[in-house]
């Protein structure tokens, strides 16, 4: 049975265009350069160009569009308010960011940048998620995904990183609870790099559950630590899963499995949303998934989410940088969002991402006993 699902997107968020490096800021150019040859060490730094571009987007919506999917029906986005924007990011961040429309510049020196369509971009990035959740919330579908750029989940509520400006998933959780009822929101943020920038703003939030598997530190961003479990209100809120480079699918899977699909029964969330990167593809070269992977995922997703809350699931775009990964990847999880099932997974035959979460699972466990016995009298730091 074909299941509605909402596809937003916005041509104008193709005109957020940084590229290249900053030759105002040499020493930020360096240790760009030093941390690509870190992590890709075959890439070509003299030809490097900056890897979140236009065409992440128009490789999905091509795929979707020359090979359409029953079911899908695409809308455009309305672009988040600065109130909106301000529930999740300080006022004084939000005003810097729109202060820069039309400009051209750097803002970290891990290549996070603005081109003159960015800000626009963002605005509309960031409000994809809450049309997303009030078209739900009105009963038009209970499925959705946001094809946007620039990404969020490195987005902290002060600064911008990762190539991220807004916070998209945080600032669609937000207008979730404060705008349409929600209570407790659910987030799988299964990108390849850990979403910094959601864990902080959510830190101490026990409204909001995050699982969060990512490539472990010293991978970029460092951090998503496995005692980086939530703090004060918010203590055990926080899933942190690292594995090592080369994980596949099996790994991602035994994430679900034994960690996202526990955590998610035990919380009941009233709405599901996922920050979906396809960066552990292994057409990025640091993992090993392909899109079959991603497809039982958001099979078993959208299952889950029609268990504990009405099948209400929101996919939003995070990272992946490879043109032809994406493609897949996107087309995949959107058929199992209409409801194809999946017919087969490649899983390698030794996986090395399996050992690290049997450890993750095991120390989460471990915490939540404790925490139980009333034993555990040091809260986890970040």
């Amino acid at each position: 049975m074909t299941t509605p699902v909402l596809a937003y997107y916005d041509m104008r968020m193709l005109g957020h265009n940084p590229h290249g490096w900053d030759p105002s800021h040499p020493a930020w150019t360096d240790a760009v350069k030093a941390m690509i040859a870190l992590q890709y060490p075959n890439s070509n730094l003299e030809t490097y160009s900056h890897p979140e571009r236009p065409d992440r987007l128009t490789a999905i919506v091509d795929r979707l569009m020359l090979d359409p999917i029953e079911g899908v029906r695409w809308m455009l986005p309305t672009a988040a308010s600065t109130a909106q924007l301000e529930r999740v990011h300080d006022k004084t961040y939000v005003a810097h960011i729109e202060s820069l429309e039309g400009d051209s510049c750097w803002l970290a020196q891990d290549t996070t940048a603005v081109s003159p369509g960015s800000v626009d971009a963002a605005r509309l990035a960031a409000g994809a998620g809450i049309s997303a959740v009030e078209a739900i919330s009105a009963g038009e579908a209970r499925r959705a995904v946001c094809i946007v750029r620039p990404p969020g989940h490195h987005a902290h509520s002060d600064h911008a990183s990762g190539f991220c400006l807004y916070n998209n998933l945080a600032v669609t959780a937000a207008h979730a609870r404060e705008s349409l009822g929600y209570q407790r929101v659910m987030v799988w943020d299964w990108d390849m790099h850990h979403g910094n920038g959601t864990q902080e703003i959510f830190y101490s939030d026990s409204s909001v559950l995050v699982v969060d598997s990512h490539c472990a530190a010293p991978f970029y961003p460092g951090s998503g630590l496995l005692h980086e479990t939530g703090a004060g209100a918010g203590a055990g809120s926080q899933f942190n899963v690292p594995f090592p480079p080369g994980s596949g699918n099996a790994a991602l899977l035994k994430v679900f499995d034994e960690v996202v699909k526990p955590a998610a029964k035990a919380f009941k969330p009233d709405i599901i949303l996922v920050s979906s990167g396809f960066d552990c593809h292994y057409l990025d070269m640091v993992c090993a998934m392909d899109e079959t992977g991603f497809a039982i995922l958001a099979q078993r997703m959208s299952d889950l989410a029609d268990e504990l809350c009405n099948g209400r699931l929101v996919v939003l775009l995070e990272g992946g940088y490879n043109a032809q990964a994406l493609a897949d990847s996107a087309h995949a999880v959107v058929k199992v969002l209409a409801g194809n099932p999946v017919n087969a997974c490649n899983v390698l035959p030794d996986d090395p991402g399996c050992k690290a979460v049997a450890d993750a699972v095991q120390f989460h466990q471990g915490l939540k006993t404790r925490r139980t016995r009333g034993i555990l009298n040091v809260e986890p730091s970040r």
